[in-house]
């Protein structure tokens, strides 16, 4: 009998998360008239955030395009992102579109993924930084990526097709088709002197 109920309870919440979802497309849609568009099979997580300035940046999503919990999209700056079919965003990933950014079919991206296409000015010490702007560079990812969490992709960055990256690694140059791409960090372990623990 539990057993019974546990599954109606999750097929009702099961229900509920797709009309929710349904409603929340809508809301975008007439929100962000224009400079949305969504083809089939978008699917998102708790706390997606889609987030638009006042400006005519545009976003563009291709089928089957799925973003995990707590992941966000910042588009402005009359700045366009396009994501092509068949990607998949582990959660906190998040894309920073300021200029251009786009990305192929067929990617898979890790945990805590971030894409920054945009950098501030700080070069001008009598100025706050926060108050010299932007300058900004286009990313371009191939099809069939994967890449690690933690992976930053920085501006002025392409990126080929079939290409690996390893968690952690920080982008800031153009990789090739068909590379795999690691950190050189190596882990130091040493063995604890025992004579010497606890002593201050």
């Amino acid at each position: 009998m539990l057993r019974f109920i546990f599954k109606a309870k999750n097929r009702i919440y099961k229900l509920i998360d797709i009309q929710f979802k349904k409603l929340q497309i809508v809301e975008w849609k007439a929100l962000y008239k224009n400079r949305f568009y969504l083809k089939s099979g978008f699917d998102f997580g708790n706390l997606f955030s889609l987030n638009f300035d006042i400006s005519n940046s545009l976003v563009q999503i291709g089928n089957s395009v799925t973003f995990r919990d707590y992941c966000i999209i910042r588009s402005g700056c009359d700045s366009k992102l396009s994501i092509g079919n068949n990607v998949f965003f582990n959660s906190n990933c998040s894309i920073n579109c300021f200029d251009e950014i786009t990305i192929g079919n067929d990617c898979l991206f890790g945990e805590a993924v971030k894409f920054y296409d945009a950098n501030h000015n700080y070069k001008n010490a009598d100025v706050l930084i926060s108050s010299q702007g932007w300058n900004t560079g286009k990313i371009k990812i191939g099809n069939n990526c994967w890449f690690g969490a933690n992976v930053i992709i920085l501006k002025n960055v392409s990126i080929g097709n079939n290409v690996v990256i390893g968690a952690n690694c920080l982008v800031y140059k153009s990789i090739p088709d068909d590379c795999v791409v690691t950190c050189n960090q190596q882990l130091k372990i040493d063995v604890k002197n025992k004579t010497n623990i606890g002593n201050g």
